[in-house]
């Protein structure tokens, strides 16, 4: 466990006081929101928590705007094993595919799911192809049985998040 009390830990060339970890890449140009690190770890740019939605929240939005800049909340169900740049988050009923701006930073590839998360970027509807269906099913390590029955593409529910907090 990393030591609590690091103070002036650089986050990606900002130099700020922190409780906690956090995960970016170098296209980052992040500060610091007001809220306490401890138990969470944030990935791309670090966001502001409150009033994320819930997949309810965002399938009214998206019907109203069709996409939309929000937060997002939801417990992670899979993340790409292979390299960590997309995961599947639940909340609710839905299931939301999420993907990572310019593939600008990863989450882990193991170990986060059924933890609480939440994304700020880009809402929408997006139809997966029957091809790009195979390939995340080739990162989630599903069998070549099920890879050849992926024979439909899909409309599902996506988010490009421009930055990610999972819960420790």
């Amino acid at each position: 466990m990393k030591n609590p009390f690091q103070i002036s830990q650089v986050l990606c060339g900002a130099a700020i006081a922190i409780i906690g970890t956090v995960g970016c890449s170098s296209s980052d140009n992040a500060t610091a929101p007001a809220s306490d690190f401890e138990g969470q770890t944030f990935y791309g740019s670090v966001i502001e928590l409150s009033d994320a939605l819930d997949a309810q929240g965002l399938r009214s939005v998206l019907v109203d705007e069709g996409r939309a800049q929000v937060r997002f909340q939801g417990e992670v169900a899979a993340t790409c094993a292979k390299k960590g740049c997309w995961m599947d988050v639940a909340s609710g009923e839905d299931t939301v595919f999420v993907r990572f701006q310019d593939y600008g930073f990863f989450v882990p590839t193991e170990g986060a799911e059924g933890k609480q998360t939440v994304m700020e970027g880009e809402a929408f509807f997006d139809t997966i192809t029957v091809e790009m269906r195979k390939h995340y099913a080739e990162d989630a390590g599903e069998s070549e049985e099920f890879i050849a029955g992926i024979t439909e593409p899909e409309l599902r529910l996506a988010f490009t998040a421009t930055g990610v907090m999972i819960e420790d």
